[in-house]
């Protein structure tokens, strides 16, 4: 008799977990595996030193890692992704304005979007949503805005360097032209020596400074990757969460033992 309580009680359990699976909202999980590019490489040296990438290795090291993972939990990044993908209408965020809502949003998708560090110096990005494609496509562009901001940055080292180059260039410009004018203007021999000397060493650095110049200008337009994309997000062709089997497992063997010692506990009282 307690048999077919117990296994009634059981049965009853399992169905009302499958309704409970099938009614709940179904979420999907897209995730993507990137390792750091070698900062070294990064260089502009490495147009012009074919020796330089033989030195190092395209994959980068702890720091690298350490630098990606910074970037890719910054604000910025979150942001972009809840207005490229009007997330804070996906969540449903609330508050007095846009930009509450946005944050609300922001605090939502932290806790959604999973980035961690692997031992093996590689960055795993998933998360889960109610739609395949969503989750895939944010992770996807996860790992494009990762490389578009460490991308700029050394963009941005380069044409600062370019500028102040450019910016010495003109004023070595002027010093040349006034010396081209004191010796035309001069009739004294030595002094036309001395502005000649002066002349050549400006002409030099003159060459020096565009020579760096248009290095850094190839450099601007051949910016290294700064990550390699080992696995790429693709939508899953299943729910992901809630699981059906896992779920009914659990619920099975914990009705079972909630069972058991609810009938044991029963039959000790009546014994007594």
């Amino acid at each position: 008799k307690r048999g077919k309580q117990i296994a009634v009680f059981v049965f009853v359990s399992l169905i009302t977990a499958t309704i409970a699976v099938l009614v709940s909202p179904k979420y999907y999980r897209s995730g993507a595996l990137v390792v750091p590019a070698n900062a070294a490489l990064a260089d502009k040296g490495r147009i012009f030193n074919g020796n330089i990438q033989n030195l190092y290795s395209f994959l980068g090291n702890g720091d690298d890692v350490e630098i990606l993972f910074g970037i890719a939990k910054s604000d910025t990044v979150f942001y972009r992704l809840i207005d490229e993908f009007d997330l804070v209408n996906y969540y449903h965020s609330k508050g007095d304005n846009a930009g509450i809502k946005r944050k609300n949003t922001l605090k939502v998708l932290e806790k959604d979007l999973k980035i961690e560090k692997t031992e093996f110096n590689q960055l795993t990005i998933s998360i889960y949503t109610k739609e395949a494609v969503l989750s895939a496509n944010i992770v996807n562009a996860t790992i494009d805005i990762l490389q578009e901001i460490e991308q700029q940055m050394w963009k941005q080292v380069y044409q600062n360097s370019f500028n102040q180059l450019d910016r010495s260039d003109k004023d070595l410009e002027n010093q040349y032209r006034l010396i081209n004018d004191s010796i035309s203007n001069t009739t004294v021999v030595y002094k036309k020596e001395m502005f000649e000397t002066k002349r050549q060493l400006i002409l030099e650095q003159l060459k020096q400074f565009q020579k760096s110049e248009n290095e850094l200008k190839l450099a601007l337009a051949t910016t290294p990757p700064t990550l390699y994309i080992i696995e790429k997000a693709f939508p899953s062709v299943s729910q992901d969460k809630p699981s059906l089997l896992p779920t009914l497992l659990a619920v099975f063997f914990i009705s079972l033992i909630f069972a058991i010692i609810a009938a044991l506990v029963f039959e000790r009282k009546q014994a007594g």
